[in-house]
């Protein structure tokens, strides 16, 4: 995992990212601590781009990718970082994705696994003991409530019109075309290997679920997330596009834009703080409490709202049965929902709006250093508990700015600088 941030205002934008990278693996997680995530997407132009999440693209390190691209790039320019998010998507499309179709089927197989366990354990989240004692009653139990989570996701995904712009036009024989071999392999292992028989109607569904979950946007656990950071040559002020990148379907890339974290500065938002991967830290300082706390003191207002009813009812006995049908069916949500706007209401007043008008008005300087302080107390967090150290080393910080564009302010090497002039000097040929 990683801790990414962008700060922005009208002056510039500071970005900064750690340099962890979890390495999985049959005996545990190894950690390094030499990523590089923050790069430069022109040499000559404003523009940077972050990446978290995957560290490569269907086995292809990102930073080869992107490497490349610069060098296509060369001293081109476009009116919008926007229209540099599209090209650098033309650019994989044209290197057919720096993969092929047999690499393409492993990784959507991969894909199929990891669905599926998220749907059995959402299938089974109130009934894990099934698993616990292999028989033929609680084998039909299991499938039967797969089923019913099947039929239940795929009405909430077929209502949904949001769809991964790549994938808009395959379709359902288009996908199994492409993937009859693999979908196979996926049943026999899952299912037939252990002795669990399932109908064919019960696997069209399943596959008619891949499909739809592949085409929606939704965050896949090997997907990365590229950030796209600076100024086009139209734009006065910066600019932040983040996508969700994963996996490639017959040349068509699995990708969706990230809206919820986008940042546009421009008259009517002068700045943004725009934290990515690990944000709970980050979280905790712009709204004044920690994201968990925050959500558990909503669950236990709701908790305690039903304990107390429940009381009342059980004073109330038979004494007055009109009463007691209406708190039997009283909306606790309504009530948790006007606390929940009230507790924002308090971090925006109180905390939020105080901190970015301080933000509006940050110098390149004090942009660098915040963003720098954040990433810096997520890893702090994470050394002084008892947490996976998965965010660490090295920070990288850079100021992009209109002006003079693209300047490092800290930035890790691999080599000594001094001993590698000749590297410096054909930087920008």
């Amino acid at each position: 995992m990683t801790a990414v941030v962008g700060i922005l205002n009208k002056q510039a934008v500071a970005i900064a990212a750690d340099s962890a990278v979890t390495i999985g693996g049959s005996n545990g997680n190894k950690i390094f601590n030499r990523a590089n995530k923050v790069f430069t997407l022109s040499k000559k132009h404003p523009v940077g781009i972050m990446l978290y999440n995957s560290a490569s693209f269907l086995s292809t390190p990102w930073e080869v990718i992107i490497k490349m691209y610069r060098k296509q790039l060369g001293s081109n320019s476009f009116p919008r970082v926007e229209d540099y998010k599209m090209d650098f998507i033309r650019y994989l499309n044209s290197k057919s994705y720096f993969t092929e179709d047999g690499i393409q089927k492993i990784y959507l197989e991969s894909f199929f696994r990891t669905t599926f366990d998220k749907l059995l354990n959402v299938a089974l989240s109130e009934r894990k003991e099934l698993l616990n004692i292999i028989s033929d009653e609680n084998k039909a139990e299991i499938i039967r409530l797969i089923e019913l989570t099947i039929d239940e996701s795929i009405t909430q995904l077929g209502d949904r019109t949001d769809i991964c712009p790549e994938l808009k036009d395959i379709t359902l024989e288009e996908f199994r075309e492409f993937l009859a071999i693999e979908f196979q392999h996926h049943h026999d292992t899952v299912f037939t290997e252990n002795g669990y028989t399932i109908s064919a109607e019960l696997q069209e569904k399943l596959f008619r679920y891949f499909y739809l979950v592949f085409k929606t946007p939704e965050k896949y656990n090997n997907y990365t997330g590229l950030i796209f950071v600076g100024y086009g040559e139209d734009e006065l002020y910066p600019q932040l596009f983040p996508i969700n990148v994963s996996l490639v379907f017959k040349d068509k890339l699995r990708y969706y834009d990230d809206e919820r974290n986008t940042a546009r500065i421009n008259h009517f938002n002068a700045g943004a703080i725009c934290p990515f991967a690990q944000t709970d830290v980050i979280d905790t300082i712009l709204t004044g409490i920690d994201p968990t706390l925050d959500y558990t003191y909503k669950e236990n207002l709701k908790e305690t709202l039903t304990k107390y009813n429940t009381l009342i009812l059980e004073e109330l006995g038979d004494t007055n049965t009109e009463l007691s049908e209406k708190l039997r069916n009283f909306d606790y949500d309504f009530l948790t929902r006007e606390h929940q706007v009230k507790i924002d209401e308090t971090k925006t007043l109180n905390y939020i709006q105080p901190l970015m008008n301080a933000v509006n008005n940050l110098s390149k300087e004090d942009l660098a250093e915040m963003a720098e302080s954040l990433i810096y107390l997520t890893y702090l967090k994470r050394r002084i508990t008892f947490a996976e150290e998965s965010v660490g080393g090295p920070v990288d910080v850079a100021i992009i700015s209109k002006g003079d564009g693209f300047i490092w302010i800290k930035r890790k090497h691999y080599f000594k600088p001094e001993l590698n002039k000749s590297f410096f000097d054909n930087y920008f040929n």
